[in-house]
């Protein structure tokens, strides 16, 4: 009993190991034919005759009436080899139904084959019309992918047995084996031009598509930027401190020795013609004006005296008495009529002379006591830098901001240009003045400051931002 059980393992040990070893060859002259066909196809030097060696292999080995091969073209597929047949005409309407039922299979990307299995997803309507046309019984479309991208497809038509999965996995097995060497025969096949385009495709197409799509965008952006900074020129305008100023400076100064009696402005006080500035003090000029009164009367009475007397030399005497009294009365009456300083232009500012404080000192004459701006015909004195002098025209128009009112600004035209330099906060300045093009506000007072812009033209964003420092090397490495 024990030996006739012993036996029967055996026997069945035997047919497994049996079994596994047909398998094993089977799939050993499977692989073989794959192997065969693709180093067929890697060994042709010209893409024409790889195609041709490639459907002629497929059909030899899987027993194929003919097999065909259509590469991908802008999205069409594009017959390229028929099996055993070296030319054809493209304008064949056989030529055409094989790509249309290629594009079928390329749009779905998946293997097609006709007639469809059980629960088939996939869309036939191109082999069926194909297969009732030209009388194939059975067809197997197969995508050559070379990675991600179908680069071709493969059509097989057979009547005598079906396809099978295991024919549609050999097949696409060696599509792909011979998919890059396809590939680069093609490419090598194309002119020039045409290589150059391709590769530029791909480039883009890895540039463009949605993989890394931040680093996509953000790179995208800053070659906009560099672009945009290196070709697309701008307004460019000179920036450089700026004041107000007015030709017409008025200097009021003591028009007699005295003592300062009343104050009535201090600086930043806006003035008209004829209004008060400063009183002196005029009581000794009272006194003497007084006095110089009293002696014109007794001179007139010692005329008349003189007169009735018939003291005509006496008479001479006292007349030139009373005319030198009076020539000094009118000098008296002369400085109190000057006591009160007064405005002589028409409007103007006190810009020097706080007075308030001196209020019963002494000054002399022709002392300077308070110095006015006028506010009329006020320009902008602009001291542009050494370095941006050259970017300055006369008759060039720029704006200007006060920074009492930055909110506004002010439209001005260069009209002189200063021939000598000023030491400003350790550089070099040339005072430009400018004139305003429309009539200034009447809040505007001298000595106000802002920042000006002057037009220069368009320069691109990078000159702007780089000429300086590519001055500063010139002029540091030059020899």
């Amino acid at each position: 009993m024990n030996n006739s059980n012993t036996n029967l393992d055996a026997n069945k040990l035997l047919q497994a190991m049996q079994g596994a070893l047909s398998s094993s060859n089977a799939k050993i002259n499977q692989m073989t034919q794959v192997f065969d066909v693709t180093q067929n196809v890697l060994a042709c030097d010209k893409f024409k005759t790889a195609t041709l060696s490639l459907v002629s292999g497929l059909c030899d080995k899987y027993s194929a009436e003919r097999v065909s091969l259509g590469w991908v073209k802008h999205d069409y597929v594009v017959l390229k080899a028929l099996s055993h047949t070296d030319h054809f005409e493209k304008k064949m309407q056989v030529v055409r139904d094989l790509e249309g039922i290629m594009e079928e299979a390329y749009e779905q990307d998946a293997a097609i084959v006709y007639p469809a299995p059980e629960k088939n997803v996939l869309s036939i309507r191109e082999h069926e019309l194909y297969s009732t046309k030209y009388h194939t019984k059975y067809i197997l479309t197969v995508p050559i992918h070379n990675g991600d991208e179908i680069i071709g497809i493969i059509c097989c038509e057979r009547n005598s047995q079906p396809f099978d999965d295991l024919n549609s996995e050999q097949i696409y097995l060696t599509s792909s084996l011979c998919a890059a060497r396809l590939e680069e025969l093609y490419n090598k096949s194309c002119w020039f031009g045409l290589r150059m385009v391709k590769k530029l495709r791909k480039i883009l197409s890895k540039l463009l598509g949605i993989e890394h799509t931040w680093a996509k965008l953000f790179g995208i952006l800053a070659i906009a930027l560099v672009l945009f900074a290196t070709l697309y020129p701008i307004p460019y305008r000179v920036s450089a401190p700026a004041i107000l100023k007015t030709d017409k400076i008025i200097y009021t100064t003591a028009p007699f020795d005295g003592y300062i009696d009343t104050v009535f402005v201090k600086p930043g006080d806006v003035v008209y013609k004829g209004a008060p500035l400063l009183r002196l003090n005029q009581t000794e000029l009272k006194l003497e004006e007084a006095d110089l009164m009293a002696q014109e009367q007794d001179s007139r009475r010692e005329i008349q005296k003189a007169q009735a007397a018939h003291q005509l030399a006496e008479m001479r005497i006292h007349q030139a008495r009373l005319a030198q009294t009076q020539a000094k009365l009118k000098t008296v009456r002369y400085r109190l009529s000057m006591a009160v300083v007064a405005v002589t232009a028409d409007s103007a500012v006190i810009i020097e002379g706080d007075l308030q404080k001196r209020i019963g000192a002494p000054v002399n004459q022709g002392t300077e006591l308070f110095q006015m701006a006028s506010i009329e015909n006020i320009y902008v004195e602009i001291n542009v830098p050494e370095q941006e002098l050259r970017n300055v025209k006369l008759g060039t128009q720029g704006l200007l901001a006060i920074k009492s009112r930055p909110e506004y600004v002010y439209r001005f035209e260069t009209q002189h240009i200063s021939p000598t330099a000023e030491v400003k906060e350790q550089e070099n300045t040339f005072a430009v003045r400018g004139e305003f093009v429309y009539q200034t506000p009447a809040w505007f007072r001298p000595g106000m400051t802002g920042i000006a812009k002057i037009f220069a033209g368009k320069r691109t964003l990078w000159w702007i931002l780089s000429h300086q420092a590519i001055d500063y090397l010139r002029l540091k490495l030059w020899w």
